[in-house]
């Protein structure tokens, strides 16, 4: 029986990995499964579990929500809800069973970059049942891809552009920062195959915040490990690199030039009637953020925040926009700040600062950790299900033993 469990616990620490497959719901079936089967073991084995101050650390945005619905009487349990990954998940591996180690998280991070690479795969077959080859690379009159809006609308895990566009980048910071170390030979050609996929994806999704972050991500590979390189691998590797580099700007010139030229064209272009795009959007969701700063409650907006967002877009612009879609800060830090009030703000800052300086994290970790503040930029990120469960997922199956938590 306890052979069973335990295989069943190692199954279920596994199938975290899978997430990139699952819808939201289904995801949230497994993690639960694999909390009972933790608890489980806690109890057999009998480990003290105490919530100090580490626990209190690791698990901060969990309480920083719960804390704001009770003292504002939103009492939002959606919020709750949404923000519970951020308790179970360091939780589950700090008090991890023994059995749960190295191989398993290594064969996690192989199960993750395999999900990846499938829903990939998914995508592109549904969009080719339709599509022709080199549609792919098309754009509709809105200047946004063909591609990514035709998969968000007809597959049955639809995970937003710039989520699943994050995924693909981790995928290629693990091959870069860990896989390329391995000696063995199948192991290094999947990585750099890997690398050369995960990048034309990122380019083929075009979320322009992840082509910066691609960019950026190699540069900084490149600064860390120009030190430990033997000089014929590091010209290989940048001739490798510039040559797939080169294949990317000739192949998607047209589609990333238009992507980033709108920024310039549409950037000071009114929003009025049906004439509307990503960016004089964006302009517009950040007027109001600076206009709601400036009558911030003392504990910020809570759940009236959209209403309010939706309220200046209607006294602002001469345009129905926020209609047709639900429109948030798409800035986690302003939306912390509008949410919670700046102490909220304070708040995430210090559950940073704990993460970086009291956390004994690798540098992949570190890196990924950056990219994902970056995307926060542009993006609500921490606002979906698919954005927390990847930042809370990789964080805490990194997290070192209990013991070696620095004070």
């Amino acid at each position: 029986m306890e052979r069973v469990v335990t295989k069943l616990t190692i199954i279920l620490y596994l199938s975290l990995a899978a997430f990139p497959l699952m819808k939201a719901n289904i995801n949230s079936i497994f993690i639960i499964f694999c909390s009972i089967f933790a608890i489980y073991d806690f109890i057999k084995t009998k480990k003290k579990i105490t919530f100090d101050s580490k626990i209190i650390a690791l698990t901060f945005v969990f309480w920083m929500f719960l804390f704001h619905e009770i003292f504002t009487l939103d009492l939002s349990l959606t919020k709750i809800l949404l923000h519970l990954p951020f308790l179970i998940f360091p939780i589950i591996f700090l008090y991890k069973p023994s059995y749960i180690d190295n191989k398993v998280r290594d064969r996690s991070l192989l199960i993750f970059q395999g999900s990846v690479v499938l829903q990939t795969i998914i995508y592109l077959i549904v969009f080719l049942k339709e599509n022709k080859i080199q549609q792919i690379f098309a754009i509709n009159n809105y200047n946004i891809p063909l591609f990514r809006t035709y998969v968000l609308e007809n597959t049955s895990v639809a995970i937003h552009q710039t989520y699943f566009s994050a995924f693909l980048l981790t995928s290629l910071t693990i091959s870069l920062f860990l896989g390329l170390k391995k000696t063995v030979r199948f192991s290094l050609i999947f990585n750099l195959l890997n690398i050369i996929f995960t990048s034309f994806f990122i380019f083929v999704f075009v979320s322009k915040i992840n082509i910066i972050l691609l960019v950026l991500t190699f540069i900084i590979y490149l600064i860390i490990s120009f030190k430990s390189f033997k000089k014929k691998l590091l010209l290989k590797f940048i001739s490798v690199f510039l040559i797939v580099g080169a294949f990317f700007i000739l192949a998607f010139n047209g589609l990333v030039k238009e992507r980033f030229n709108e920024i310039r064209t549409e950037i000071n272009r009114p929003l009025v009637g049906n004439y509307h795009n990503s960016i004089n959007i964006r302009v517009a969701i950040i007027k109001c953020s600076l206009n709601l700063l400036e009558e911030l409650p003392l504990l910020g907006y809570g759940k009236s925040l959209q209403e309010e967002l939706n309220n200046c877009y209607q006294n602002s612009f001469k345009s129905d926009f926020y209609k047709i879609s639900t429109y948030n800060t798409h800035n986690y830090y302003f939306n912390l700040i509008l949410y919670g009030g700046w102490g909220f703000l304070l708040l995430f800052l210090y559950y940073l600062y704990y993460l970086f300086r009291k956390v004994n994290y690798p540098k992949f970790i570190l890196v990924f950790i950056v990219q994902i503040l970056i995307i926060n930029l542009t993006e609500n990120f921490f606002s979906r299900h698919y954005g927390i469960i990847l930042f809370i997922y990789f964080i805490s199956l990194f997290l070192p033993n209990k013991k070696m938590l620095r004070n």
